[in-house]
């Protein structure tokens, strides 16, 4: 008997869904790297998405996650054009994310504010309040606090400032450290039941790679 095949996850069957769930992404994902990682999940086969030869739980427990449209897209990075690949087999990519003053939390908008720099430079500072607003999740494995708090300001010629951090995602990377809707497992939107199924999941992930 033909094995069943798998299916894309409902977020993957409407691109415009795709497009807003990436944007969320640190509120907004630079347009070539959005653009590229954008081909790269519409290219992915659904085999690749959900990996084989894993304890029912766990694709049980993934095929729900997916359906919540809960996604790591580091996989999806990985395929992206513009990742780096290393001389050990491994891969990298620098991610610009754009912030928004609406997307800042008041302390973190004024710290900024506080900053002046000269129509057409630019500066990098640290910011402890770059994520006053990420997501959490109820599942305590799933929750990932990203290192470095760095953020670019730049100011144009007509002195409208832009922000601009970046991360950096690796073959490296923690399984937790770039999963989108993460906050949709909780217990009034799931179960405790299956937040601990949730939990052993990513045990699962950081074992097994």
């Amino acid at each position: 008997m033909a094995r069943r095949q798998s299916q894309r996850p409902r977020l993957f069957k409407n691109d415009m869904a795709v497009k807003s769930a990436m944007k969320n992404v640190g509120e907004g994902l630079i347009n070539k790297t959005l653009n590229s990682t954008m081909k790269a999940i519409k290219q992915a086969q659904p085999e690749k998405v959900t990996a084989q030869r894993k304890p029912k739980y766990i694709t049980i427990t993934e095929k729900r996650m997916e359906n919540l449209g809960v996604i790591d897209l580091k996989p999806f990075f990985a395929k992206s054009p513009n990742a780096t690949q290393k001389a050990d087999g491994g891969w990298f990519l620098r991610v610009p994310i754009r912030r928004t003053k609406r997307s800042m939390s008041r302390r973190m908008y004024n710290q900024l504010n506080s900053i002046r720099v000269a129509p057409g430079e630019s500066r990098t500072v640290i910011s402890d309040y770059l994520y006053d607003r990420r997501q959490q999740s109820g599942s305590s494995l799933l929750n990932y606090e990203p290192r470095s708090n760095n953020i670019t300001k730049t100011t144009g010629a007509n002195g409208k400032s832009t922000y601009v951090s970046f991360r950096t995602v690796s073959d490296k990377s923690a399984p937790n450290s770039w999963i989108i809707n993460r906050d949709k497992v909780n217990e009034d939107d799931t179960s405790k039941t299956f937040i601990k199924n949730v939990n052993k999941l990513m045990m699962w992930k950081m074992k097994n790679g």
